[in-house]
This record gives C-alpha cells, sequence and structure tokens, in this order.
C-alpha cells in the first residue's frame, strides 16, 4: 500500500498489509470496512475484533475506514421513542404485551462485569431483538434475571445490492 502523497501521515510501509496475509499474525483485513483488526478471542464462544488505527510499525495512519458508511444514522425521532419505550416498559411482560414475540431471541446475549468477594465474573442477560419497531435502528430488549428490562438500539445495517 504505498502512499500516492495524498496524506503524508499515511502508513505507507506495507507492514499492514504483510501482518493480514500472514495465518501466523492474528491480523486481518475487512474489505467492507476497509479495516485492519486483531482479532480477540476469549474463554468459550467470546470473540472480536480491536480495529488498528495506526501501523504498529511506521505510526503512519492505516486506512480510512468505511464503517460508517455500513449503517443508518439513527434519527433524533428515534433517539426520543427509546427514551419514551425507557419510561413505558418496565418488565419482560410489558415489552411482549407491546410489541408481541421478538424477532431474535439470544440467549446470554448481553454481559455486564460484576464483582464481589470471590472476584469478578460475567454476568450474562437475554436479549430480546425486535427489527422493526424503529426505522433507522434495530430495539435490543435486555432482560435481567427479575424480567425487569433495559431498552437499548443499535443502527440498522444499509442493505448493499451487487450488480
Amino acid at each position: 500500500m504505498a502512499n500516492a502523497g495524498l496524506d503524508p501521515y499515511d502508513c505507507d510501509c506495507g507492514w499492514l498489509a504483510r501482518a493480514a496475509d500472514d495465518p501466523a499474525v492474528p491480523i486481518g483485513f475487512d474489505a467492507q470496512a476497509n479495516e485492519y483488526y486483531v482479532e480477540m478471542r476469549g474463554s468459550g464462544q467470546m470473540e472480536g475484533r480491536l480495529v488498528i488505527r495506526f501501523c504498529p510499525s511506521c505510526g503512519g495512519d492505516a486506512p480510512v475506514s468505511k464503517r460508517e458508511d455500513l449503517f443508518h444514522r439513527i434519527t433524533a425521532e428515534d433517539q426520543l421513542q427509546i427514551h419514551q419505550f425507557n419510561n413505558e416498559l418496565h418488565t419482560k411482560n410489558d415489552v411482549l404485551a407491546k410489541w408481541g414475540k421478538p424477532d431474535e431471541e439470544i440467549r446470554g446475549g448481553y454481559g455486564i462485569p460484576e464483582s464481589n468477594h470471590e472476584g469478578a465474573r460475567m454476568v450474562m442477560f437475554d436479549v430480546l431483538r425486535y427489527n422493526n419497531i424503529l426505522r433507522s435502528a434495530v430495539v435490543d430488549v435486555i432482560v435481567r434475571h427479575n424480567d425487569t428490562v433495559s431498552i437499548s438500539y443499535i443502527p440498522k445495517t444499509r442493505v448493499t445490492h451487487e450488480g
């Protein structure tokens, strides 16, 4: 990835591309987002990605991410609606009565760290996912062990058609 003279701060040493091509190095490249990343694996099935913003070899800027183009912007109207949902819906039964069966039920889909005298552990909660409640966001209902809920949201992905 030679720097074509566009930005003097861009990485032009090629280290990121070589690392992503080496199967022994836990670095990958997501062409759709135009991002290099470090693969993260934890115990069990936990895995994730840490996006690389700067080249570890030369310190230059990694490629400009296209991630923003992959998701809808959440409208102010939808953000206000989420706030209203959090004020109105307090239990799993409230949610089911208002919206019915979720599009997806994710067992143990949300975790928060909890510390006690025995040490730290991750406490997992179920998530009810609704894809069509809001225009610009997917609604996640986090169900706590006593069936109380918190309402969260994530931006909807843009649908891309090739061809």
